[in-house]
């Protein structure tokens, strides 16, 4: 498999020069305005592409377009897993599932060879753990710690068992429980969705799905097997853990996010690079309403500045 067609969608979260929540007039006459659930967001899209440099390229200039109509209008974009306005309150204010329209995310199509989709949407299941990488909500609360913005992750059920290339049918089983899961299949089987990312720059965006690529490209070649804890390529394949620790790992990552060493020696053994993320990436801890104003703004800075377009002050 030596291209892998990629499409995406990332969802940003509107504010004002104030870092509070416009009024949605505002926001209605945005593009993408339409395509969330939120009065408060609008939803970027990129064609399908051939290779992470297309993407690049066609997020960058989408985003661009997006966040220049914003600045017309006095606003400005930020990438944020939870409503802005929510930040102070936490997963603990939610008691059962949080309310419609509080989250945001990124959404990947991969459309892989016919010979190498199950090989792909089970390496994507066990790769779950990498959206720790892109973690842009989270709260530390002594010594608990979970993702907000990730209500997919809290309320997940069961994890999804492995699929086998048998038959497209086979493939379009349910997963066997009502909980989020963060893989799936679209277009009767053709088309892969993994929904587990974080809103956030391009830069970390892309530079997440070029390591995923490769990873995918390269599983093609090699035989995968599942074994227990699972240790990454070997040799000539490509060892995936069974389902009690693709499990464990998943709630390290849900819990600690890329702080965690079991995460991030098991990313590793795939060959990610997780030093670089931990580095780049700056987690938003919840704070009073002050506090979470003034971080919405550094955040729509560190968006705009991603992008090369000058801070709207």
């Amino acid at each position: 498999m030596d291209s892998l067609t990629t499409t995406l969608r990332t969802d940003y979260w509107v504010i004002d020069e104030r870092g509070r929540l416009p009024d949605p007039d505002l926001v209605a006459g945005l593009p993408g305005a339409e395509g969330t659930d939120s009065p408060y967001s609008v939803a970027v899209e990129t064609p399908s592409c051939e290779d992470c440099g297309e993407l690049r390229r066609a997020l960058t200039t989408r985003l661009r377009s997006t966040v220049a109509a914003a600045h017309e209008r006095g606003c400005r974009l930020l990438a944020l897993g939870i409503r802005p306005d929510r930040l102070a309150e936490g997963l603990d204010s939610w008691t059962d599932q949080p309310p419609p329209a509080a989250t945001a995310g990124t959404r990947v199509v991969f459309e892989p060879e016919p010979a190498a989709a199950a090989d792909c949407y089970n390496t994507l299941l066990a790769l779950d753990p990498a959206f720790a990488l892109l973690n842009t909500a989270c709260r530390a609360d002594g010594d608990r710690r979970d993702a907000c913005g990730r209500p997919s992750l809290r309320y997940r059920g069961p994890p999804a068992p492995y699929r086998s290339a048998d038959t497209a049918a086979a493939r379009l089983e349910p997963a066997g429980d009502d909980g989020w899961q963060p893989v799936k299949w679209l277009d009767g089987g053709s088309t892969i969705e993994w929904r587990s990312l974080d809103a956030t720059t391009p830069t970390l965006l892309v530079d997440l799905l070029a390591d995923l690529t490769a990873i995918l490209q390269e599983a093609a070649r090699c035989r995968v097997t599942v074994a227990s804890f699972g240790n990454g390529f070997h040799g000539d394949r490509l060892v995936l853990p069974d389902e009690t620790w693709r499990a464990i790992y998943t709630e390290a990552a849900i819990r600690e996010g890329v702080s965690s060493l079991l995460v991030r020696a098991y990313l590793e053994r795939f060959g990610i690079e997780t030093g670089w993320y931990r580095a780049a990436s700056q987690p938003v801890c919840e704070g009073s309403v002050t506090d979470c104003r003034a971080l919405c703004r550094r955040l729509a800075t560190d968006l705009e500045t991603d992008l090369g377009i000058p801070p709207l002050d």
